[in-house]
């Protein structure tokens, strides 16, 4: 990992998208085989997976909130993903490993959604799709009874990345920038 640790980054953060575009890809698909079926969270009365278009934030936040906070939504996590790329490649020999794997979850939660935003819809990945760009819509999946909205990885991931941000805060702030 110390010799090339970008190369380490790069590769979880492109094997974080693809694990959270292949589960959306297979729930769109399979989204109305999803219940009654023989499928392991059928026996789980806390957890079901389901399929729901989200044109918001994570966990359901501004969703259905119209087009222009879609696009500015849409416009600011590319813009994110970017700055924290950038970022990441400027800074990551100076870091503690830590520094990159909290970057790789942040990262790959943001690609992941924005792939969503940006193609869903284009791809036909969305129902009622009219196949434009910047018109797609988010996919979430995981419904748990005792948290009431409905995600997906890509928001797992960033929910992660934000968490670990605050445990390692001053392990990753107390280093010079």
């Amino acid at each position: 990992m110390k010799k090339y640790p970008f190369f380490y980054f790069l590769f979880f953060v492109f094997f974080l998208v693809f694990l959270d575009q292949l589960l959306k890809i297979w729930v769109f698909k399979n989204q109305f085989n999803l219940f009654g079926g023989d499928w392991w969270w059928d026996n789980l009365s806390f957890f079901k997976i389901t399929y729901l278009e989200n044109s918001g934030m994570a966990f359901g936040f501004l969703n259905n909130s119209g087009w222009v906070v879609k696009l500015f939504l849409t416009l600011f996590r590319i813009i994110a993903v970017f700055i924290m790329f950038f970022y990441v490649f400027f800074e990551h020999k100076k870091k503690p490993v830590i520094f990159l794997f909290v970057f790789a979850m942040l990262v790959s939660g943001a690609v992941g959604n924005c792939i969503d935003s940006v193609f869903y819809d284009f791809l036909n990945l969305n129902n009622n799709a009219g196949g434009f760009l910047f018109h797609g819509k988010v996919i979430d999946m995981f419904s748990f009874s005792f948290f009431p909205p409905v995600f997906n990885l890509a928001d797992s991931y960033i929910t992660i990345g934000c968490v670990l941000v605050l445990i390692f805060y001053k392990k990753l702030s107390s280093i010079s920038v």
